[in-house]
């Protein structure tokens, strides 16, 4: 859809971006893995949440370009259960001691 070579130096840089939050998700899931996840399945779902997270990206990027892709991000939102807990960095990033 997006294939201008402005739009593929964007999409390089939204797979960096899901590469890194992949590995902070991946990170941050180690110990349910060991308690709950063989190797294999690890490995599976690993390929599941990079696509997932640059698939959301993608959106995000490209969601006031296309009806087609503002609707896929209005549907995802409305899935968002209302009991979600806010977001919290896991680790001190902004130097305030948390």
């Amino acid at each position: 859809m997006f294939d201008t070579p402005i739009d593929r130096k964007i999409q390089e840089g939204l797979k960096a971006q899901a590469k890194i939050i992949s590995i902070v998700v991946r990170n941050a899931m180690e110990d349910f893995h060991v308690k709950h996840l063989s190797d294999a399945k690890m490995k599976e779902l690993n390929p599941i949440i990079r696509n997932a997270v640059y698939t959301a990206l993608y959106a995000c990027e490209y969601r006031k370009e296309s009806d087609r892709v503002k609707g896929f991000i209005d549907s995802q939102i409305k899935m968002i259960p209302g009991y979600w807990e806010e977001p919290e960095l896991l680790v001190d990033l902004d130097g305030d001691g948390k």
